[in-house]
């Protein structure tokens, strides 16, 4: 065995060349680069902050959406007492809050289970992260970093591998 930066006879047993101080690789063994194995873990330094910041996410999405039934007079007009409209609602008809806050507090639930599952490891969670993460590339500024955080998480290959050994080992 010779060493392939300078030519220098090297034993069997060395791990560094004696002449030019290059570390030497036993044949048969393949030296997997830094990258991947700071890739390969990705998913387990970083599913807790990204479950915590969905958690986050939901709760802040569903105060939105208690604000807009007590706001918007759907509460107030239910439990059968009239409140009056802040200001900066007057005009816009309103015939958009029910569905509105429906939709938001539909998300909203997602998110909390989004979350949930993550934490949980559930096998299902990566594929509704995904989902939640494109949705929220919309949802400028705080919805984008979100969703490209998560986006940068979970999509890889080598995520999904790792997050399936990581729910199944849950």
């Amino acid at each position: 065995m010779y060493c392939d930066r300078c030519g220098t006879s090297l034993t069997s047993t060395s791990q560094y060349c004696s002449s030019c101080g290059k570390r030497v690789i036993p044949a048969g063994v393949v030296e997997t680069p830094a990258a991947v194995v700071a890739s390969e873990d990705r998913v387990r330094r970083h599913i807790h902050r990204l479950a915590t910041l969905w958690l986050v996410q939901g709760v802040l999405r569903m105060l939105l959406v208690l604000w807009l039934l007590m706001a918007g007079g759907i509460l107030p007009s239910v439990f059968g007492y009239g409140r009056p409209l802040p200001f900066f609602l007057h005009g816009w008809g309103l015939g958009f809050l029910p569905g509105a806050t429906l939709v938001l507090g539909l998300f909203g639930l997602a998110h909390f289970v989004l979350a949930w599952g993550l934490y949980e490891r559930e096998p299902w969670a990566r594929y509704l992260g995904l989902v939640l993460g494109f949705v929220g590339l919309i949802r400028f500024p705080f919805g984008t970093a979100l969703g490209i955080y998560t986006i940068w998480v979970l999509l890889p290959e080598s995520s999904g591998r790792e997050y399936e050994r990581l729910a199944h080992a849950a």
